[in-house]
């Protein structure tokens, strides 16, 4: 494991704040200065301002709700803002990634085998959706849940339609794009897509761009 990566899981703190910990000679490991991109093993002993560090430290789980016009990654791309420019905790990992135009509830953690128990494709765990559109279905068109997509097989699990504008959807799978290359088959084109609930975790009133803590059970 990287050095400001420990750091960053321990002190609950971002790999540039660490990196910067390392550069002002604040951190040691076997009782010498640390140093900028080193990797360390379980057996080394790592010190920042005299508090030794946990290499199993206990995982952490959050919700997230994620506004539109934000991307999901650790890495900056172009001129688009990144989920962590909002959090500023990149040691997490994170799981069902939204695309920028997107909305609503993430997970984040540091435990990367709960999030792929989650959103791992062959445990078909349920993710709702809003999803807003353009302009109605025509009169008389049935709306397609199940397509055929340049060789991908697209499904909607549950479809409810709440007025002529609004529809509540239900997937257990994860493909790109999914939604909304199903509405852009039925000749629909989306204006928000939100997703309020994966599995047992639920959006309810996280204000957008905030992080809420919470624990789980086994």
């Amino acid at each position: 494991m990287r050095l400001n990566k420990l750091i960053a899981q321990n002190l609950d703190i971002s790999r540039r704040k660490a990196d910067d910990l390392i550069s002002s000679g604040d951190v040691l490991v076997n009782r010498k200065t640390g140093k900028l991109g080193m990797d360390i093993k379980s057996s080394d002993v790592v010190e920042v301002y005299g508090q030794t560090l946990k290499h199993n430290k206990i995982h952490e789980y959050f919700l997230f709700y994620k506004p539109k016009g934000y991307i999901c990654s650790h890495e900056q791309q172009g001129n688009s803002p990144t989920i962590f420019d909002l959090i500023d905790m990149d040691y997490l990992k994170f799981g069902g990634r939204l695309d920028k135009e997107s909305e609503g509830l993430m997970l984040l953690s540091t435990d990367g085998d709960w999030l792929n128990s989650i959103f791992h494709s062959r445990n078909k765990v349920e993710k709702k959706y809003i999803v807003k559109v353009k302009t109605p279905l025509r009169k008389g068109k049935k709306f397609k849940r199940n397509i055929n997509h340049n060789g991908d097989i697209l499904r909607i699990k549950n479809l409810k339609i709440i007025n002529k504008y609004t529809f509540e959807v239900t997937l257990n799978t994860g493909k790109n794009h999914e939604i909304r290359r199903i509405f852009r088959f039925n000749g629909l084109d989306i204006i928000e897509l939100k997703r309020v609930k994966v599995g047992k975790y639920k959006l309810n009133n996280i204000d957008k761009g905030n992080l809420v803590k919470i624990e789980i059970n086994g």
